[in-house]
């Protein structure tokens, strides 16, 4: 779980990162952007580690995308990296979204797609879930990752990690997979279930963390 304590560590150290870069220079070199979608109990959060720490990124997990886009100080802080002309397309990105969200899903929608946009902008990350897939342009995007497994699989994965009985396991499966499925469909505008919305479905009970860094060590080094 990352604490307070921890995300403001991490946030100062990046933003020191990105606001020393030069903003407006074409030929900055800036790393890859993976976004990661994953069946509750598929073992997402553990390949998504793996494959930061051997792919050199930095990993942005759901809680700190969160607590960013939650915090419009922080949110007006990582925007601020950006230069002037990249600000300019995100505000221009932003208005395809007009009307999309209503009320007081609004500010907190929009803070969290200018997160995503910004953290794709500055490069060498490995985002997990929070729509990264859907809410990030698709030519700022390396590739886009959906790992699945069996339910058999993920049911025994979440009772060992939850120490939940399968009944409960069940349950939170099918509560988390509908919530999912519902925000993605609406703020997403997609299907988070339709294979065609990645660049690549892993069946983790059947490919190991090994192979699938492999695998997505060539695919990044082809799309770069």
């Amino acid at each position: 779980m990352t604490t307070i304590d921890s995300l403001e560590r991490f946030l100062e150290v990046e933003l020191q990162a990105w606001s020393g870069k030069d903003k407006t220079s074409k030929s900055i070199q800036r790393g890859p952007v993976i976004a990661i979608t994953r069946q509750p109990g598929c073992d997402g959060e553990s390949i998504a580690k793996t494959l930061a720490k051997k792919l050199g990124l930095v990993l942005y997990d759901w809680e700190i995308v969160e607590q960013i886009a939650k915090d419009t100080h922080v949110s007006q802080q990582v925007v601020a990296t950006l230069g002037e002309q990249l600000r300019s397309e995100l505000d221009d990105w932003l208005t395809g979204f007009g009307g999309t969200t209503r009320l007081s899903s609004h500010e907190y929608l929009q803070c969290l797609r200018k997160v995503l946009f910004t953290i794709a902008i500055h490069g060498n990350a490995v985002i997990l879930g929070r729509g990264a897939n859907f809410l990030i342009p698709s030519e700022k995007k390396t590739l886009g990752l959906c790992l699945v497994a069996p339910i058999e699989v993920r049911t025994a994965n979440i009772m060992q990690t939850l120490k939940l009985s399968r009944e409960e396991t069940l349950k939170h499966i099918v509560r988390t997979e509908r919530d999912q499925r519902l925000w993605i469909r609406k703020y997403g505008h997609a299907d988070v279930n339709d294979d065609i919305n990645y660049h690549m479905v892993i069946n983790t009970a059947l490919v190991t963390e090994e192979t699938i860094v492999q695998l997505v060590k060539e695919i990044v080094r082809a799309r770069s």
